[in-house]
Formats: structure tokens, sequence, C-alpha cells
């Protein structure tokens, strides 16, 4: 078609325009947008595809030209026709410029006082904000001006009926308004909609009597059908089957949508991925595109959802949905480094919390740990947008980064968000002790959780002797466990859940520990090689996929990079960085509050202001079965006659005592003992009445001590100069109150029990055993993100096939490590309950399982030179715990020659 025919026959820009529009629009569909556009303008399908957008482009152009020709013509109603075209191609176009420019236009034709009432339904379906009540007086100034109701007024006031708050409402909104609307709309969409809100609402009564009349003015066979099921799914007849049915008889886009949105609901993801692709093949929307996404994404079927996507860009990048599902299925099939470009390109969208979770999530599964500091300051300044769970989230993952200030900030704004919610008001109590903030606040959140918690928790309570009954059972099970763990009968990643501890206290810290370890009896064995396996050589492997624990043992070898650069790739679990971050979160201590009361007790002990008990006596046997040896000898020390030093002798012991083996049910009798015991308040009132502390200590003191202790019956008057034994629980209250240092400026001569020193040493030994640890995650950290930058290491994909298996066991990098075997020619592993076997078959093929042992012999073999570094590794694996490390022959000659 020609200039020149266009300007001899201006009604050809709306032919041409409409031509352009029918070749974005479903087929069966067409006749609907032939005339005018569509009533629901906002959802109707427009092929979103590089084709369809070219088409409706070019449709807006012509539509402009045939409005602009309308207008030269005088012929409004054309024009009026041609410029609603072209504002919907506008408010429906992706790019959201253009979408943009077309809300403007919208926003002005429906400004008050001068509302555009036949462009309403586009004001209330894309999201204008109208106020009702406006809008019905201008529809009643039009009714009034006019004499009676006109075509745009009805068509404004139907809209408004699919706007009305309850569907009881939109019912009688539209009887009242009827014989207005029946005048102006299609009755057969009046009758429809009715027979829809009755249905919804159950009068099923009404529905059917509006069907037989919808029947009377003439119904095809389809919409019948169509109408019946909607009211049979009322009736409680399960839709599914008649909505397949409906539309295998009719082969309706309608009767797809209608099965496919039933299914969505139902979340039948797999029914959902057939029939929602075969809706996008049938109208490629970008609804429905999202839709059959969602349903893969669902159902774990991410390779097919990545064709998908990579297939349609064009839609792609019209949606910030299908944007963010594409960088989530990248990042669960191990594609990091695509994740993360991707990932770049969204918008910024901090307010969204699945942009924010995959950006922690990939930060964490890449090794970009540090990163994540700005993450939780962010949170932290954003704390009120954000709801309890992402709160308490962010605050996990500030301990995890030891930024302490951030992690009680967000704690606390939890708990201030969730005071009446027993589960955050306990969860934060536990986060606040990791924090080492213990104070009278946060133990109130705990008593509040446990008054709020019912007969279904989240917190119980229940009596000490339940309790000791449920420890002797567990103690049966942790000793069954430990003897599996023995006997390679269980590996020691689901050994070390079994015993709630982590995969680290089984390697780690006892290859840290052991060295230090003077008597063999006391060092933990590390079950990571078999005794009854015969060395392999990895010769042809150049794809190795590597388990968590052979990380830890070629970690603390210092071999990590070398035998990382031996292989052509290295391939490791998904969840690997994840466990590891984990892993170095619960290696610290949970209590530091603790760490940093053993350095105080360790300091005053060094200086003479506390002294260890060395006992002169024997404490009696009849006292210690009673309340245990340590305070039956502090009393044997007090009550010893002594002819030299006439100072007095004081126990200071917290009361009551209770028997040993009663279950805190039956107190001891101490009365023979008076003379010599006193409770933590009568220290507090005689270092009052000596100046060492203020009236508002004291006070603050005596309020702690009362919900702790009560008074002894006869209890004597400390003297000046008294020799102080204090009990550990006596400690810990003047450690929490910060009177243990005061004690020797006051004239008292303090004493701590031989447990209370060795726990303050193991403490102090555990914070420099942690810290090496750390030191050890920070070394694999650090190798592992350099070798997925350089792309020498690949991560396998994440799956949770089951949903009903504890995650912490079903991602565990070792539960995932036979996943990789289809891309590797071989396992290396550090637990002998797999590396007792020689290979893995997986069905289709037998792959080799090697230990680090079988790995440092193959780098020997390679390099000679290394002989001697090769006996060095496997002293130190001895020392460290390792057992079953075999002795070679070459060790075994070396070591007599130096002999």
């Amino acid at each position: 078609m020609t200039d020149d025919d266009l300007r001899d026959a201006p009604v050809l820009h709306h032919m041409v325009a409409i031509t352009h529009l029918l070749k974005a629009v479903p087929a069966e569909l067409r006749a609907i947008v032939r005339d005018q556009p569509p009533f629901e303008a906002a959802e109707f399908p427009l092929d979103s595809g590089s084709a369809g957008i070219k088409a409706r482009r070019l449709a807006h152009r012509s539509f402009i030209d045939a409005a602009e020709a309308a207008r030269q013509l005088g012929c409004p109603l054309a024009e009026r026709i041609d410029d609603e075209y072209t504002l919907w191609l506008e408010l429906t176009d992706p790019d959201p410029n253009k979408c943009a420019e077309g809300r403007m236009r919208l926003e002005s034709k429906l400004r008050y006082p001068k509302i555009d009432l036949c462009l309403v339904r586009f004001g209330l379906q894309f999201g204008i904000e109208l106020d009702n009540k406006l809008v019905e007086q201008e529809i009643e100034r039009q009714v009034a001006l006019n004499g009676e109701i006109t075509f745009d007024s009805a068509l404004a006031r139907f809209a408004l009926a699919f706007k009305q708050k309850t569907p009881e409402d939109a019912v009688n909104y539209i009887i009242r308004y009827h014989n207005e609307l029946v005048g102006h709309i299609d009755k057969k969409m009046i009758l429809s909609l009715q027979i829809e809100l009755f249905s919804q609402i159950g009068q099923l009564d009404k529905a059917n009597k509006h069907l037989d009349i919808l029947l009377e003015e003439g119904l095809s066979e389809v919409e019948e059908s169509r109408l019946r099921r909607r009211i049979a799914e009322t009736e409680g007849i399960d839709p599914v089957e008649s909505l397949k049915e409906q539309f295998k008889k009719t082969d309706s886009l309608i009767d797809l949508g209608n099965l496919v949105n039933e299914l969505e609901t139902r979340d039948d993801w797999e029914s959902l991925c057939e029939y929602s692709e075969i809706l996008f093949g049938r109208a490629r929307t970008k609804p429905n595109a999202e839709k059959f996404a969602s349903a893969l994404h669902k159902a774990q079927k991410n390779k097919r959802l990545i064709e998908f996507l990579d297939s349609n860009k064009m839609i792609v990048g019209q949606s910030d949905e299908l944007k963010m599902i594409y960088c989530w299925t990248l990042y669960l099939e191990g594609e990091l480094l695509k994740t993360r470009s991707e990932l770049a390109k969204l918008s910024n969208d901090w307010d969204d919390e699945t942009y924010r979770t995959l950006q922690v999530n990939l930060a964490v599964s890449l090794g970009a740990w540090n990163s994540l500091s700005e993450f939780v300051a962010r949170e932290c300044n954003e704390k009120n947008k954000r709801s309890t769970k992402e709160l308490i989230r962010a605050a996990q993952l500030a301990l995890h980064l030891d930024s302490i200030p951030y992690a009680k900030e967000l704690i606390f704004a939890a708990a201030e968000k969730g005071k009446d919610d027993a589960n955050v008001l306990g969860i934060a109590y536990f986060l606040a002790t990791k924090a080492g903030c213990e104070d009278q606040e946060t133990i109130q959140w705990m008593y509040k959780a446990v008054a709020l918690s019912g007969d279904d928790g989240p917190i119980w309570q229940m009596p000490l002797k339940e309790i000791w009954g449920q420890k002797q059972e567990w103690e049966r099970r942790e000793s069954e466990i430990w003897d599996k763990l023995s006997r390679s009968e269980l590996p020691m990643f689901l050994a070390a859940h079994s015993l709630n501890k982590s995969l680290s206290d089984l390697m780690l810290f006892p290859t840290l520990a052991n060295p230090r370890e003077r008597d063999p009896r006391r060092r933990g064995n590390i079950s990571a090689y078999s005794g009854q396996r015969q060395p392999l050589s990895p010769d042809t492997s150049r794809q190795i996929g590597m388990d968590a624990t052979a990380l830890l043992t070629l970690s603390f070898l210092g071999l990590l990079d070398e035998v990382l650069d031996a292989f052509d790739t290295v391939h490791i679990p998904h969840s690997t960085l994840g466990w590891l971050f984990d892993e170095k979160q619960r290696i610290a201590f949970h209590q530091p509050s603790r760490i940093k009361d053993a350095h105080k007790i360790r300091d005053l002990l060094a200086t003479g202001a506390l002294e260890k008990l060395s006992p002169s006596t024997v404490s009696d046997s009849d006292l210690s079965e009673q309340v245990g040896e340590e305070l039956a000898l502090f009393i044997a020390e007090a009550e010893k006659e002594r002819t030299e030093d006439k100072s007095q002798q004081i126990v200071v012991q917290p009361s009551p005592v209770h028997r040993i083996g009663s279950l805190m049910e039956e107190e001891a009798d101490l009365t023979a003992h008076a003379t010599v015991l006193s409770s933590c308040q009568s220290v507090v009132d005689k270092l009052q009445q000596k100046g060492r502390i203020t009236v508002n200590e004291a006070q603050k003191a005596r309020a702690y001590l009362k919900l702790h202790e009560k008074p002894w019956p006869y209890q004597p008057e400390i003297a000046d100069r008294a020799i102080l034994y204090l009990d550990d629980l006596a400690v810990n209250y003047f450690l929490h109150l910060g009177m243990l240092e005061k004690l020797q400026a006051a004239g008292f001569k303090a004493i701590i029990s031989p447990t209370k020193q060795s726990e303050t040493n193991q403490l102090i030994s555990y914070e420099s055993i942690s810290g090496e640890a750390k030191d050890a995650i920070e070394r694999i950290r650090s190798v592992v993100s350099s070798g997925i930058e350089s792309k020498k290491i690949k991560i396998g994909r994440l799956t949770n096939a089951n949903p009903s298996v504890d995650r912490s066991i079903s991602e565990h990098p070792t539960a995932t490590l036979f996943h990789l075997l289809k891309y590797c020619d071989a396992i290396i592993i550090d637990d002998r309950f797999f590396n007792q076997h020689n290979n893995f078959n997986d069905g289709d093929a037998s792959k080799p399982i090697f230990s680090t042992l079988d790995i440092i012999d193959w780098l020997v073999s390679i390099d000679t030179k290394k002989i001697g570094e090769r006996r060095e590794y496997r002293t130190r694996l001895r020392q460290a715990g390792y057992i079953f490390v075999p002795v070679s022959e070459d060790e075994l000659v070396h070591y007599l020659e130096a002999s």
C-alpha cells in the first residue's frame, strides 16, 4: 500500500493498523479487537515476542495516523476509537518509557473535573488511582445532561462493578444498575459476570437461574459447558479433570487459560509445565511466559527452563520476574559467575526480598563473604521496613561476619517487632547470647517466649525427671552412633549431625587439638582412612570431584593449591562454600561472655587477686556424696583447725544446695556446717561496709542476688581479712556483678576450685583453637573462591529432591558429592565409610574413589624429590589423630637409618 493510497483513502490508516495488530493477537481472539479495544484490556494476550512487538508498534504508528486523519475529516467517533487503540498499545508496551508516556496520557484524560468516562476501565485496570465517588458523580452528571445513560457512562459503570470490595457488593451493584447497563453492554457479558459472582458467594440457585436466562438468549455448547463447570466447582466437584476434558473437547484458548490458572492455584507443577507450555505456544505473552517459567522453576526442570529463557530473550527483557527466575536458575545450576553477571543487569531493587536473598546466597557460594558486610549495614539502616523473619536472618548473617554491633541492633529490632511472638523472642534471646548480650532485658525475652508458648511450642517446659530420662536415652543413642562411626558404618557428616555436632567437630578441631594433648588416650580419632584399603593412583583422572573432608585435610597440610593445580578441573558440590560459611559460625564459642570471664579469671589468678585451692585436708566422704567433692573439700578446708593462721575461713556458696541425684527436688542438710557457710549477699554487704562499692552498686547487686539465692540460716558475720572459698556459682555471680576483682582490695583472700581454673584454661584454649580453625576455613575459602573465579573449580547443581529430608543433611556437600560423578573421572574423599571401597558405581559407570593419601603418593610419583615431604605429611597426619595412616617401606628405612 502506497502513501498515495493512504492519502486518497485515509480510512486505510485504520485498516493497516488493524492488520498489524491482528498479527500480535491469537487467531481465536481476533474478533474481539477488530472493532474496538477489548474491555479487559490489561489482561488481553498480546504477543510479546520480537515479531509481536514489531507488529504492535507498527499498529501503534498507524493508529496515530488514523486518529489524526479522522480529526482532520471531522469524524470524532473514529478519532476516539483510534486514540483508544493507541493508548492501549502504549499502556501495554514492554518499553518502560513508552508505557510511562501512555500512563501520563491516561492520567491527564481521567483528571478531575474532566473525567473521560470511556477510559475509566483503562484507569482501573492499569492501576491509575481513581476516586470512585468522583467517577460516580461524573456518571450521574452525564446522565442528567443527556437525559439518560450514555454508552461511555454505562461502560464506566460496568468497569466499577469489577472494583467493588466483595463479590456480594459487586452482585448488588449490578442489580442496582442493571437496567442502565443492559441498554449498552452485551447482555451475555453481564449475565456471565453475574453467574461467576453468584458462584463465588455460593448462591447456586441464582447462578443456575441466570444460566437459564442466558440459554434463552442463545449460548453455544462450549460456553454453556464452561459456565456449568464453574457452578460445579462451587458444589465441591474437582474442577481439574473437568477443565482438562473441557479443553480437550474445545481446544479453546480460554479453556486452556482457565485450566492453567486452576493448576497454578493447586501447585500442580508437573501438569502446569505441560499446559502452560501449550498456552505460551498459542499466546506468546509475557504473563504466559512467566507462568511457564515459574512452573519449570518449581518443578526443578532447570535445564529446560534455561533453554526456554535463552530462546525468548525478547520477552525475558520485558519481565523482572523472568530475569530473576533466570538468575536463580543459573545459581541452582552452579553457574555462579554467569549468575553474578546477569544479576548485575537487574535494577537494584533493594526492597525486593528475592533479589536480596539471591545477593546473599551468591556472595556466600562465591566465597565473597566480606562483601556481605555492606549488606548487613544496609539492612540495619532499612530495619524498619523489614519483617521479623528478615531481621532475624540479617542478624544471623551479622553474627557470621562477627559484626556484633549490627547483630545487636538487628536482634533488638526483631524482638521489638515480634514482641508478642514466642518464636521470634526465643530466637532473639539465643542470638543475643551468641552476641555476648546477656542482660535482664534479653532474659525477659525468654521468660515471655515461655509464657506465650502453648502445648504446640515453640518452647516447652518439662520436669527435670523427664529431661533426665531423655538424657539417658540420648546417651544410649550417642554411644550407638560412636560405635557405628568406629566400625565405618556411618559417614562422618551424618554421624556429626546425629550427635548435634558439625563435621569440623569431628575433623578440624581434633586435628588442631590432638598435637597439644600429651596423653594419647585423650586424643580424638579422625576416621578419614580405611585400614583395608590398597593404594590407588589417579594417573588418568583429569576431572576430579572433591569432598569437604578432603578440603579440610589438604588445607591442614598446606597442599590445597598444589593439588588443585595438578588437575584440569576440580568439581565441588554446590553447597561447599555455604557449608563452610556455616561451619565458621559453628566453631565460634556461642557464649562469648564466658570467654571474656575466663580471661578475667586468668588475669586475677596471675596478679594474685585470686588463688587456686591447694588442698591441705581431705573431704568428708558422706558429705561428698550429698553435695559433691568440691563443696565438701571447701567446707573441710574452712573447718580445719589451724594453729598458725587464725584468719576466718568462709565458704561462699549460694543457697540452697541440692542433694546430688535428687534432680533439684531435695535440699542438702548443711546445718552442721552453718558456721562456715555464707551467701554472696553477705560478701556484698561487707564490701559496701568497707567502702569498696557504692550504694547504687550494692542495691543492684542485692536485686540480682535476691532472684538467684537465699540467705543461709545462722550465717556468720564476715570478718576483716577473711579467707573466702568461692564456689563456682559464686564466682559466676561476682563476675556478673563486677565484684570479683574488688575482693582483694577489700582485704580478702579469694580462693577458687581447681575445677574452675581448669574450666578457665579450657575456655581460653578453645578460643585459641577456634581461632586457628577459623584461619583454616579462611584458607579453604580463599583457595576455592579463587578457583571458581579462574574457572579451575566448577560448581555442581543444587537440588533438594526430597523436601521431607532435613536440608542440613540433603544439601551437605558429602551428601551431594556423588551427583558430580557424571562430570568427574574420580572422587577424592577422606571418610573411610566411603573410601573403604575402591570404586563408586553410579549405575552407568564405575568411578574410582581416592583419599588424600593416594593423592600425596601420586604427587610423589610425579616428583620423587617430594619423598621427604611425604614422610612429613604422614607424620603430621598421625600426630593430628588421623588413624590407619599406613607405614611405608620408605618410612621404615628412613627412620631406621636416621636412628
